[in-house]
């Protein structure tokens, strides 16, 4: 027999044998590295492309609307400031403020440039009306020319209110926050500030000249050229930009402000320049819009037909606020505090006598028929407006007459529009689900801030808390967060630090375990400090979203318990995603 030829054969086979099941081997390896790399690549579209914020909450309006943004940080700032100076707290908030206005000031481009600039980014003075907060490239937070935003969202419109929103926010921040973060912040909010009152004059110019005859209601920027868009007004505006003149004006009598000059005019100069401004805001304000025979002013102007006839509670409220702050902010003595204190309380008293010790505030004051008209619904902004408005009054005027009508306002709205499971407000009678726009948000922290001295409300201050926490952070009112806020991991580290590992352990699991497993990592990785709010590049768009105030969410505010056999009102709708929540008080936006 011829081993040799039958060992050669075996040794061939077992040779042949062994490489077909080193390659069978091999291809299942290729297939299980093949399939891993489809399930990281799988893993990392998820990661790049959901919308966190869309999963869970109902965001209604995703602009940031320079009106309700600022208008809710000054807000915040004011709870800010009557806070211990240390606390966590605080603290937390001076953050939430920071990093949205530093997104909106220096990295958004969402404004005039702001001139002679030549440090880091590209800074605007005055901001345009509202645009998507939606970064155009992949943002690195040590590198502020990768924060911008997509600028074909701009609508390149201003009106009296946003400008006065932002002129007071800007000032107050720099007043607030001592933080060497908000005095690196505040080098740049002051030149801000200062050139977008600059434009302002100009705009105010092309409504009524040098002398101001008149404030529009509304300008646009064409081809770099401002214009008049609407050329009537509203109180709401005109008090809103005196608001922001009479912080602007406190900022430059403050020594933080300095004593130096800023784009070569003296400190002591520009404050010359708003005071006059100031007085020609509250000049036309008081020649359009205020009714001497009955004691108080009127909502709307038209250039061609005069003042209208009537006052809604939402505008006598924040009257009566700004009033307060005017009066606050001047020496006695002064003849435009003085002024200002007689028109406060003569709007104050007409307000008081036509409550008529009513518990709650109509809808309109019909002035010019010495009547009111109310609404079908309790509507909480109108509620909030004159309760913050007479407390304002109160405390400005030293008058006691304004307190107890504010409070009984107040105790109603809570028995009316109270929801104890959501621990907020309802925005109407009926609503299940509220919109809450930054302004709303305001309005409510403004009135817990008031009553926190109250002997008779013994819960305002943790109230605050929960609006805070349930509006701003859980609902999505703030969209997103930046690494000041405790999102420091981006997408890029994980992939590199983390994704391998968790490729191996999904694919360990079953097909059906492997989408619950996922979204599970998902949601920890964009929310990594667990308040509720994702970090910026979990805020949506293809490169995340700036974290800023968005215009308008949704708040569930069910009720405990629900009336026995009762159908769900017809302006009450629960949070889909393609249904917005019904609301009875349209937001004040940029026509």
């Amino acid at each position: 027999m011829n081993t040799n030829g039958i060992n050669k054969s075996l040794s061939a086979f077992l040779v042949a044998w062994l490489a077909c099941g080193i390659l069978e081997v091999c291809a299942a390896e290729d297939n299980v590295d093949q399939n891993k790399q489809m399930l990281s690549e799988r893993i990392q579209r998820q990661i790049q492309s959901l919308d966190v914020n869309h999963a869970e909450k109902f965001l209604v309006d995703l602009n940031f609307s320079t009106f309700h943004g600022m208008y809710a940080y000054r807000e915040l700032l004011q709870w800010a400031r009557a806070l211990p100076e240390n606390s966590e707290s605080r603290q937390d908030i001076l953050i939430i403020v920071r990093s949205g206005m530093e997104a909106v000031v220096r990295d958004s481009g969402m404004g005039v440039p702001l001139s002679g600039w030549n440090g880091e980014g590209q800074p605007v003075g005055m901001l345009f009306g509202e645009g998507l907060p939606r970064y155009n490239e992949y943002p690195d937070f040590s590198k502020p020319q990768t924060l911008k935003w997509v600028d074909t969202s701009f609508r390149k419109l201003v009106a009296p209110e946003s400008i006065g929103q932002s002129l007071a926010a800007k000032s107050l921040f720099i007043l607030t926050d001592a933080t060497p973060e908000g005095k690196k912040l505040a080098n740049i909010l002051l030149p801000s500030v200062l050139q977008e009152f600059q434009t302002l004059t100009a705009l105010l110019e092309l409504g009524g000249g040098k002398n101001l005859a008149n404030i529009p209601l509304l300008f646009r920027l064409n081809d770099k050229k401002w214009e008049i868009a609407n050329e009537n007004g509203n109180i709401y505006g005109r008090m809103s930009l005196l608001q922001g003149l009479v912080q602007l004006h406190a900022l430059l009598s403050d020594p933080v402000a300095g004593s130096g000059s800023v784009a070569g005019k003296r400190i002591a100069d520009w404050r010359k320049e708003v005071r006059q401004t100031m007085e020609r805001v509250y000049d036309v304000s008081v020649k359009q819009n205020f009714d001497a025979q009955a004691g108080s002013y009127l909502s709307d102007y038209d250039r061609g037909k005069g003042a209208g006839d009537r006052l809604s509670a939402d505008d006598a409220g924040y009257i009566m606020e700004v009033l307060a702050n005017l009066v606050d902010s001047l020496p006695k003595g002064d003849t435009l505090r003085e002024s200002a204190l007689k028109n406060l309380i003569s709007q104050a008293n007409y307000v008081v006598a036509r409550l008529e010790e009513k518990n709650q505030a109509p809808k309109m004051f019909l002035v010019k028929k010495n009547a009111v008209s109310q609404s079908m619904f309790v509507v909480l902004s109108d509620q909030l407006a004159l309760v913050g408005g007479l407390l304002a009054a109160e405390q400005a005027t030293g008058k006691g007459d304004y307190g107890k009508p504010a409070l009984a306002i107040f105790n109603n709205a809570r028995k009316e529009l109270w929801s104890v499971q959501a621990g907020v407000f309802r925005s109407a009678t009926g609503q299940r689900a509220s919109g809450y726009d930054g302004r709303l948000f305001g309005l409510n922290l403004a009135v817990w801030r008031q009553l926190e001295k109250s002997p008779a409300i013994q819960d305002a201050k943790q109230n605050a808390a929960n609006l805070i926490q349930a509006v701003l952070k859980k609902a999505g009112l703030l969209q997103a967060e930046g690494p000041a806020g405790g999102e420091p991991k981006q997408p890029e580290e994980f992939f590199r630090n983390d994704l391998p590992q968790l490729v191996n352990d999904i694919a360990a699991l079953k097909s059906e375990e492997r989408s619950a497993k996922i979204l599970a990592v998902i949601k920890t990785l964009a929310d990594q400090n667990n308040d509720g709010v994702p970090g910026c590049r979990f805020g949506g768009g293809r490169f995340g979203g700036a974290p800023v105030l968005i215009a308008q969410t949704s708040v569930k505010t069910p009720f405990d318990p629900e009336p026995t056999g009762a159908a769900a009102p017809a302006s009450a709708v629960a949070p889909t995603s393609t249904t917005a929540p019904t609301s009875t008080t349209a937001p004040r936006r940029t026509p």
